[in-house]
């Protein structure tokens, strides 16, 4: 069963730490989610309600209700004792607890997914004594209902929630179990508490950290990296590759692990080390993995894994790594098809290397980053397939096809409306396959020119006010900006132009303007 969050926290009881350790190893039929801790807003009596574990699947929703110790009851007060004798006095019955948060959770469904689905859902709940034999017999509840140590051993975990599935779907009548676009539909109303993480930015001290929620793709990938020891991703310029990468390593490093994250550019590498929350994370460019001792890491993770992906190189990641390629973990995040070429050295018999050791393949296919625009101008100049936007409709892409001295005009132009805007040119990043000496920007009027800075970390962590960034397209590889401004080499050969006019036209999230300046004395 998958655990949403895949790790406990760090303050749940004895009990609760050993029912999320057995429902984590369960494969129960009807039943695919396991969501611990979940706090609710609205209740008939409380301000907050807390339910320990929801079970969520075709099946419906199981509010499970865990009091760990032993467990009595006296004159209509219930009481737990802990392992020391120590009894605790509880404020209503864990049944009549389960049961209202369960009422609790049912309106808040109704109003965040609609009542329609929620009439056609079965709802039920119960409650687990791990540490005691519980045979009190009582009108108030069923047998079935009461989940305790002696019927963990007779029955085990599967029959006990298939038993109390069934006694809920047999007072449910008119409802029906759910189909996988449901079950989904109710995990994405309760998961986001679980699944928002730190993205990649600029880090400008004055911005606060800024959470993001992961598509349904990208939590699968997560989840599939903590159940498959060795990992590639495939995907193409913004399905969020090196954010994953990120939480990827962040997730390890919370297990103790040695946690290495490398990529061929030195820019992405020190942008990444910046980062907020990358303690005890090695972070560097791959030419100073070498520097490293043998098995010095327990996993290795590589962004912009095609520029790495040939024999040489493996061999390096093969005696940093704890296991070799054949039995230690790491994972791979790529684009194969669009973005190789530019730097490194990609070779297929590397790449069969790799899938030899039987990697788990996930494909990546939601792009976070770029507007509909960008998608469909990158995929008519391209021909790359770029996924499934969702970053929903943005400006149009402009097209600045001129003379040399004329493209840096209009480029001025652009500059001068985005100011007058009121848009932080700070976000603006030009791009060339050139320096910023033999690029069509060099041609600027001197007020424009004198603004704009080449990008190392400094500029990229406190981006000077009103100044524009430059950078070549291959050392921004990985990294994105809300406007871009790209100058296109069609004098190179057809190869090296498509991956150059690909990595460059999607490092843009809102806005792209393409410039193809025209040699002047070419007459064109």
């Amino acid at each position: 069963m998958r655990m949403i969050p895949n790790r406990i926290g760090s303050n749940p009881s004895r009990a609760e730490k050993d029912i999320f350790a057995q429902l984590s190893e369960l494969e129960a039929d009807g039943w695919q989610y396991a969501l611990h801790s979940l706090n609710l807003p609205e209740h008939e009596r409380k301000r907050v309600c807390e339910i320990d574990f929801l079970l969520l699947g075709p099946r419906g929703l199981l509010v499970l209700e865990a009091k760990g110790g032993g467990i009595s009851r006296r004159n209509g007060v219930w009481h737990t004792q802990d392992l020391r004798g120590t009894r605790h006095r509880l404020k209503e019955s864990p049944l009549e607890q389960a049961r209202s948060s369960m009422f609790a959770l049912e309106n808040v469904l109704r109003r965040d997914v609609g009542p329609e689905l929620v009439r056609r859902t079965v709802f039920g709940y119960g409650v687990v004594f791990p540490d005691c034999d519980f045979n009190a017999v009582s009108v108030e509840w069923r047998p079935e209902m009461v989940i305790d140590a002696a019927r963990l051993r007779a029955e085990g975990w599967a029959a006990c929630l298939d038993k109390l599935g069934t006694f809920w779907e047999g007072r449910s009548n008119g409802r029906s179990q759910l189909s996988s676009e449901e079950v989904e539909q109710y995990l994405s109303a309760l998961r986001p508490d679980f699944d928002r993480v730190l993205s990649l930015r600029r880090l400008d001290d004055l911005v606060e950290k800024e959470l993001v929620a992961l598509t349904t793709r990208q939590y699968r990938a997560l989840d599939h990296h903590r159940r498959n020891p060795r990992l590639i991703f495939e995907g193409g310029a913004g399905t969020g590759k090196t954010m994953l990468a990120v939480e990827m390593c962040r997730r390890a490093r919370s297990s103790g692990d040695r946690v290495l994250l490398t990529c061929r550019s030195d820019i992405l590498a020190s942008f990444i080390r910046a980062q907020p929350d990358l303690d005890d994370i090695t972070v560097v460019a791959f030419d100073q993995v070498p520097t490293f001792d043998v098995d010095a890491f327990d996993m290795v993770v590589v962004d912009e894994a095609q520029d790495i992906v040939n024999e040489q190189d493996l061999k390096v990641i093969e005696a940093a790594l704890c296991g070799g390629l054949a039995d230690g973990r790491w994972s791979f995040l790529l684009d194969s098809n669009n973005q190789r070429g530019l730097v490194g050295r990609y070779e297929e018999t590397a790449m069969a290397t790799l899938q030899a050791q039987r990697p788990a393949v996930v494909d990546l296919m939601d792009n976070c980053r770029n507007t509909t625009e960008i998608v469909e101008a990158t995929r008519d100049r391209t021909g790359a397939d770029l996924g499934v936007t969702t970053a929903g409709h943005g400006r149009e892409v402009v097209v600045i096809d001129a003379h040399r001295s004329e493209a840096a005009v209009a480029v001025a132009a652009v500059l001068a409306e985005l100011e007058e805007h009121d848009v932080p040119l700070e976000q603006v990043v030009l791009l060339s396959p050139h320096d910023m000496a033999n690029s069509v920007f060099v041609e600027l009027p001197a007020p424009w020119r004198q603004r704009v800075d080449a990008l190392d970390l400094m500029r990229m962590r406190k981006p000077g006010r009103g100044r524009v960034g430059f950078a070549k397209v291959a050392d921004f590889k990985g990294l994105e900006s809300r406007y871009v401004v790209l100058e296109t080499d069609e004098d190179t050969d057809e190869q090296t132009a498509r991956a150059q006019l690909y990595v460059g036209m999607t490092r843009a999230k809102a806005a792209l303007w393409i410039v193809k300046p025209a040699d002047q004395e070419a007459g064109r």
